[in-house]
Formats: structure tokens, C-alpha cells, sequence
């Protein structure tokens, strides 16, 4: 309400009348902001996808969202919003009410993005939980004279700079552990870089490159169609279906990575409704329907709940810094 200066004069007693239903008003705000909280969700709610539909986690955000809608009672809407790198929806999502109606999907670019030139970083966001998870593994191809990741290792060590790899982006989940293999075993590789992971695979299958660092279930279908071979897993045990393939640790370079995908709300999000909503997640992925899709995708339904997943996306950020500031700097 605007008042006409210089035209109304109030007395005290109308002063002190307009200041009571101020904070009457107040009152009344704070507890309309507390129902809310109390009753959410009460409308849609829109979960965007910062990547190219059609990928693991548009996958996971879809086979993901009616079953959320089960437990929440509200529609979820499934919107892309692709590009540079995730930041395009990252950024938006960060410009959005912090209500619990807007959230995105989010990988490791949550940590990373940070470290690069966008004006993005984790303390723009509050995590939901983490969805999936998809352990990497190094593969060679078929005809690649290299048996073991060792021998790959000894050989980059006598020829700095000779052996390739194929990258699917500076920063990426899967450069940057490419440099921290170089950190790691003392050795100098040389990034050649493609559009995402299915072309920088496919180079690989063509023997375009040396080798391909990605995620084990996203070179599956090369290894088992006889274009490729795993060399070394990144994960802490082998590979229940690739037995005889060692990790890369037993090979002499303790290098572990796994992509992963998860939702997150914008920062200043209620904590009441963060856990409404990780609840309703951790609930959504025990479903049978859904483990199988993931497990299909050879992906692993991986469930951690908003504390555990602020914890993971730290220790990313700590783990990913050096090795993008490496890549960074042309190593």
C-alpha cells in the first residue's frame, strides 16, 4: 500500500495501528511459509535434465519420475535443458525459487564446473540424493598389442606424449581421470578430444586412439561385440562379469572412478522439504521396475540420501581440481 506524501499526515495512533498489522502481516506470512513447508508438495513439480536426451541420466530422470509422482502426490515434469557442459541447466536452476518445485538432475559437473570457466559451483545448489552409479574401466582395441594396463604404462613411460586417449571433454568425468592416471603413474598421454562418450568410444573401437578411459557398462557393447577389450577396471574389486579382468590398482595404478547422476534443488532449499523429497527418491529407487532398467543400461542403482551425497560431490570437487588444473595447463 503506497501512501500520497505531503497530502495525508497520520496521527501517532494510525502510526502505530499501520505498524501492528505489519507485523500481524509478518506473522501471517511466516505461517503461510511454515503450512507451506508443512503441506509440500502441493503443485508440479519440474525436473530438468542438463543433458542430451536419450542418455543414462535422461533415462534415470525418466524411468524416475512417475515413480516419484507415486510418492509424492504431484506430477514431475521432465524438461531438457542440454548443453556446455551441464552448466545451461545448472545455472538456470540456480536462478530458481529455492521451493522444492524446480530441480535438476546433476553428475559430476556439480563438482567440477567450478574449476572451470563457469559461474557455477556446488554452493549453488543443496543435493536430493545420488540415483545411479557406473564404474569406468580402461579398453583397448581388440587388436591392441597392449595385454595388460601395466604394459600400457611401461610403454607411455619409455615414449612421453606417443599414446592417446580418447576424450569426452576437458573436465569431464572421464578426461580427468585420464589425467589423474598420468599423475599416478608418472607417465605423459596425449588427449584427443571428441563430442561426448559414444564417439570418443567409437574412436577407440576404430583404433583411432591408443585406449578409452569411460564408464565399463558404456563400452559393454564394443567388448562383448568383439570390437574391444577391458584392460583394468577403476573400481576397488573386479568386475563380477569380467572376472579375469584386473583392477587398475592390481596394475600398478591406484586410480578409481565411477560416473554418477543424481537430483539436486537450488541452495536455500527448506530442509524439511529436502528430505520429503530424498524420502520420496530413496523409496522411488528400490523399485523393482526401476533397478532393472538401471542394471539393463549397465548402470548400478546406487542410492545415498542428501548428507551422504553433499559429502560424495566434496570429495569429487577435491579428487577432480587437480586433475582439471593438469589438463588445464597442457599436461
Amino acid at each position: 500500500m503506497s501512501l500520497h506524501p505531503k497530502t495525508r499526515i497520520l496521527s501517532l495512533a494510525a502510526l502505530a495501528l499501520a505498524g501492528t498489522m505489519a507485523l500481524s502481516a509478518c506473522a501471517d506470512n511466516a505461517g503461510s511459509q511454515t503450512a507451506d513447508v508443512e503441506e509440500f508438495p502441493t503443485t508440479d513439480i519440474r525436473l530438468v535434465v542438463p543433458w542430451q536426451p536419450g542418455g543414462q541420466g535422461d533415462l534415470t530422470a525418466r524411468t524416475l519420475a512417475p515413480l516419484l509422482e507415486d510418492e509424492l502426490g504431484v506430477s514431475v515434469i521432465v524438461e531438457n535443458r542440454p548443453g556446455a557442459n551441464g552448466s545451461i541447466g545448472y545455472t538456470w536452476l540456480a536462478e530458481q525459487e529455492p521451493n522444492g518445485y524446480n530441480l535438476s538432475m546433476m553428475g559430476v559437473e556439480v563438482a567440477t564446473l567450478q574449476f572451470m570457466d563457469y559461474d557455477v559451483s556446488p554452493d549453488d545448489f543443496v543435493p536430493i540424493g545420488q540415483a545411479i552409479e557406473g564404474p569406468g574401466a580402461i579398453a583397448v582395441p581388440v587388436d591392441s598389442p597392449y595385454e595388460s594396463l601395466s604394459e600400457l604404462i611401461e610403454d607411455a613411460k619409455a615414449n612421453p606424449g606417443k599414446l592417446t586417449y580418447s576424450s569426452p571433454g576437458v573436465g569431464s568425468v572421464w578426461d580427468s581421470p585420464a589425467r589423474g592416471l598420468q599423475d599416478l603413474a608418472g607417465i605423459e598421454l596425449t588427449s584427443v578430444p571428441y563430442d561426448g562418450s559414444a564417439p570418443s568410444i567409437a574412436a577407440a573401437a576404430a583404433g583411432d586412439v591408443t585406449f578409452s578411459i569411460d564408464a565399463m557398462g558404456s563400452q559393454k557393447a564394443q567388448v562383448d561385440g568383439g570390437e574391444m577389450r577391458y584392460l583394468a577396471m577403476l573400481s576397488e574389486e573386479r568386475h563380477p562379469d569380467y572376472p579375469d579382468v584386473p583392477t587398475a590398482q592390481e596394475e600398478g595404478a591406484d586410480l578409481q572412478n565411477a560416473s554418477w547422476a543424481g537430483i539436486m534443488a537450488p541452495a536455500g532449499t527448506p530442509d524439511e522439504v529436502v528430505k520429503v523429497l530424498s524420502d520420496a527418491m530413496g523409496a522411488a529407487t528400490e523399485d523393482p521396475g526401476y533397478i532393472k532398467v538401471i542394471e539393463d543400461g549397465n548402470q548400478i542403482p546406487t542410492f545415498r540420501d542428501y548428507e551422504e551425497t553433499a559429502a560424495l560431490i566434496q570429495s569429487e570437487a577435491d579428487r577432480y581440481g587437480p586433475w582439471i588444473e593438469m589438463a588445464q595447463q597442457g599436461q
